[in-house]
């Protein structure tokens, strides 16, 4: 209680009152100092006030505490201002590389350490590489790369936890690393505190403070840094976040043009499909077809045949063995295939039928990147070529099964029986000439089936055994016929295919005898050699006589007889055969063959001597020297065809 008024005790002197009060401001005053020794100012004070002993020391003690508390609060209000600072940026989050080098800077002062430094994990290994850094003086520091499982960056991000080591040398908590050693030892840094970068499960990379001299850090050092840690995490993560969004969204964006795209295409390959649907349904061809796709696709369009050749028109396109390889790889994966070739691009897509390839369509691709209308444009119209094809080919099979069936009834005079199933116009048709194609032991059904498209309306076609008959009515057989036969052989795989043609028929009436005579001269043919050849039955005319139906006889006969001398010529490389050959050719006479084969009359005697002691027979009876000239002129055939049609 204060004094009564009018009390006896004394009452304080105005002088000390105020010497307590500037006491205490002055004390007021040292406990707001940085902390640190209070130094004699405090004890001198407190002397002149009249303190001393243990009350003095009590008075510094709680100026000393003052001052740490102060110091504490200070430090830690420019902490939070600093992370408040941060904080803002991050809600302005623009550039993410220039907010994360500000949170590094502002780390890098308030920590007060030499150096500080922020790493991000840059793949699913966990291998970090330092993305900003303040204090740094090296230039490989600056964009260090620590690989996963080494370094105290690796024990920060696999522990989820901080680390420090007051020495980095001695740090045994995790394996080194040579690079990252040296890489240290460049900087002169010593000792490291490291806090992870983590968001939820997810860790981001790690930041750390670093001096250059051994020092032991304190919890409120990691206290300080983790927080700065949790915003540049907070950072990473958002850009990550924004950068996943943008991409979700343009890929987004991209669908959906990737969507419009696909139903323009589906729209105008529907379209098409149903343009060529109707031209197909009022008796369209393959090459109607393709006119309509041209048309609709505003770019060239070909149709080609099953051995890549082309239905109708003209125009630039790759060789018949790089699209015949392209008709192939489309066959097995049932879609069009990219050709390229002198600059150019096409996509080819073949028509397939049951078994086989029916033909192929191709058109041009353009020099951008593939276009997915043209694609299924081309593999819908191969699609309705393909029943274009079966539709043509049925009614061909049935046209050309109807003729074949008549023209083996006419071969074997039978024709009667069936002249009600063929047209009048085949029957009025007077031919000219036959062919018969043996196709050896290939398929002569496919072969049949081929000649008949290919003969059209010059003629009718028909298969017996293993060979071909054609009845034709045609300017030029002998070249007509050699074209079917190459055609056959190109479609069958067989070179070795032979044909022979008998012209000048005065109707349906001869054409049995004349495929009698054709037969029997493929097989006059077939042991003399002669294959992958057409030969006229009139070059065989003069030996018809001599052929029996054993096919090795004209072989035999020739051997019998000229054995000798072919032996002879064939051992010393003479010219025994040639010079007898000459010899009934001239007229038996020995001048004349002297100047056909420009040598003295004298060796050509010389030489028919030498013949008539080789040869066993009378050279004085007829029928002996008849068979000798009927040999040579078979052996002279032989050669002569050999050397016209070689054998491939």
């Amino acid at each position: 209680m204060s004094p009564a008024i009018g009390s006896d005790e004394p009452r304080p002197s105005v002088d000390a009152a105020t010497s307590g009060a500037s006491l205490a401001l002055d004390l007021l005053a040292a406990s707001r100092d940085e902390p640190g020794r209070p130094g004699a100012g405090v004890r001198d004070l407190l002397a002149r006030a009249g303190v001393a002993g243990a009350e003095a020391e009590a008075v510094v003690e709680s100026v000393r505490e003052s001052q740490l508390r102060g110091a504490r609060l200070r430090r830690r209000a420019n902490e939070l201002e600093a992370l408040f600072s941060t904080a803002r940026e991050l809600v302005r989050l623009q550039d993410v590389d220039e907010v994360l080098g500000r949170l590094v800077e502002r780390a890098h002062h308030l920590m007060g350490t030499d150096v500080t430094y922020l790493s991000e994990v840059e793949n699913v290994r966990g291998d970090l590489r330092v993305r900003h850094s303040v204090g740094t003086v090296t230039p490989g520091f600056r964009d260090l790369a620590v690989p996963a499982g080494v370094g105290l960056a690796s024990l920060v991000a696999g522990t989820r936890e901080p680390a420090w080591v007051a020495r980095y040398e001695t740090m045994t908590e995790v394996g080194h690393d040579d690079r990252i050693d040296a890489a240290v030892r460049a900087e002169g840094l010593v000792s490291f505190l490291g806090v992870p970068l983590a968001v939820g499960d997810e860790v981001l990379g790690a930041l750390f403070a670093c001096n250059r001299f051994g020092y032991d850090y304190t919890p409120d050092d990691v206290l300080l840094l983790s927080a700065f840690a949790d915003h540049a995490a907070a950072v990473l993560h958002t850009a990550r976040a924004l950068a996943e969004r943008a991409a979700a969204v343009v890929r987004a964006e991209e669908a959906y043009r990737e969507l419009e795209r696909h139903l323009a295409a589906t729209e105008l390959a529907s379209g098409i499909h149903e343009e060529l649907t109707s031209a197909a349904m009022s008796g369209g061809t393959v090459v109607d077809l393709v006119v309509t796709l041209s048309q609709r696709l505003g770019r060239r369009v070909w149709a080609l045949d099953d051995q890549a050749r082309l239905l109708d028109g003209g125009g630039e396109l790759p060789s018949r063995p790089v699209l015949r390889d392209a008709v192939g790889r489309s066959q097995l994966s049932g879609h069009a295939e990219l050709v390229e070739a002198r600059e150019h691009r096409w996509l080819v897509v073949a028509i397939v039928g049951a078994d086989r390839v029916l033909g192929s369509i191709v058109a041009e691709a353009g020099s951008g990147p593939d276009d997915s209308v043209l694609r299924r444009a081309l593999e819908r119209a191969a699609q309705v070529a393909a029943l274009v094809s079966f539709k043509r080919d049925a009614v061909i099979a049935l046209r050309a099964e109807r003729r074949a069936r008549w023209l083996l009834a006419v071969v074997d005079g039978a024709d009667d029986v069936l002249s009600a199933e063929v047209e009048p116009s085949l029957r009025a048709m007077t031919p000219e000439a036959c062919a018969v194609v043996d196709v050896l032991e290939r398929d002569v059904a496919d072969a049949a089936f081929v000649a008949a498209g290919a003969v059209g309306e010059n003629g009718v076609v028909a298969r017996r055994d293993h060979r071909v008959i054609v009845a034709w009515s045609v300017t030029d057989p002998v070249a007509e016929t050699e074209r079917l036969r190459r055609l056959l052989a190109d479609r069958l795989h067989e070179s070795a295919l032979t044909a022979v043609v008998c012209t000048g028929l005065g109707g349906w009436a001869d054409l049995g005898p004349a495929v009698e005579r054709a037969t029997a001269d493929l097989r006059f043919l077939h042991p003399l050699g002669i294959e992958a050849a057409t030969v006229p039955s009139d070059s065989l005319a003069p030996y018809h006589a001599l052929t029996s139906g054993e096919p090795t006889a004209v072989i035999r006969f020739v051997d019998e007889l000229l054995g000798p001398i072919l032996a002879w010529d064939e051992r010393r490389g003479t010219a025994l055969f040639d010079t007898l050959a000459g010899f009934f050719d001239d007229g038996e006479s020995r001048h004349a063959v002297a100047r056909r084969l420009r040598i003295h009359p004298n060796t050509v005697q010389q030489r028919l001597d030498r013949i008539r002691s080789l040869l066993v027979g009378d050279w004085d009876d007829s029928e002996f020297r008849f068979r000798v000239q009927a040999a040579a002129r078979l052996e002279r055939l032989r050669r002569s065809l050999r050397d016209a049609h070689p054998a491939g």
